[in-house]
């Protein structure tokens, strides 16, 4: 009978485990939704202890911590904190997914939000997109991106945004893949967006 009640307990752990790996991203939007700082990073953390080869956990996760210390309103007692497992986790995915352009072109973006926080310079964020448009040169999200290092003083510029910007949005592919990540994707199709409807100064 012991016997039985413990393989039925492990049973229902695994049960568990393998519910939470498949819904994690539905409980972090509405983790995000709510300002719940504290559960999001906690779901995060048992996500990745599960599931520590999923480059969109690693990459939600990033975006996470980067946008709670730039953007949000948190107790300032916090802030190393979070500093220190933002730094965690990037050293850790960039370990094991510097390979891979998907996550290069989103740890990019998200380093560009302060690329202090991950001890790096802007020159080596700017390296990430570069790496991630050589894998996939005809990537037109990655064309885009690339455009964001360039100098917008320059109108001939500034229209390669626009017109790249309006491209991306044309793509189905695209669209999904950036709706397929959450919080990270939906500011980026906002800055998509955004650009697309950038008007030429003449």
């Amino acid at each position: 009978m012991g016997q039985t009640t413990k393989a039925d307990f492990c049973r229902v752990m695994f049960m568990e485990c393998i519910e939470k790996i498949i819904n994690w991203k539905e409980q972090l939007s509405k983790f995000e939704e709510t300002n719940n700082g504290k559960s999001a990073i906690s779901l995060m953390q048992e996500t990745i202890n599960i599931n520590g080869s999923s480059i969109e956990a690693y990459l939600s996760f990033n975006y996470l911590l980067m946008n709670l210390l730039v953007e949000e309103e948190y107790d300032s007692n916090d802030h190393d904190y979070y500093a220190g497992l933002l730094k965690k986790y990037f050293i850790e995915s960039y370990d094991k997914f510097s390979y891979d352009p998907k996550y290069l072109f989103y740890i990019a973006h998200i380093a560009r939000m302060s690329e202090w926080y991950f001890n790096i310079e802007i020159s080596d964020a700017q390296s990430m997109m570069e790496k991630a448009s050589e894998l996939e040169p005809d990537s037109i999200l990655y064309k885009w991106a690339k455009c964001c290092d360039l100098d917008m003083r320059d109108s001939s510029n500034v229209e390669k945004m626009i017109l790249y910007a309006k491209h991306a949005l044309l793509d189905t592919n695209v669209k999904e893949e950036l709706k397929s990540n959450g919080a990270l994707g939906q500011y980026l199709l906002d800055l998509l967006r955004y650009w697309s409807k950038k008007k030429l100064d003449r």
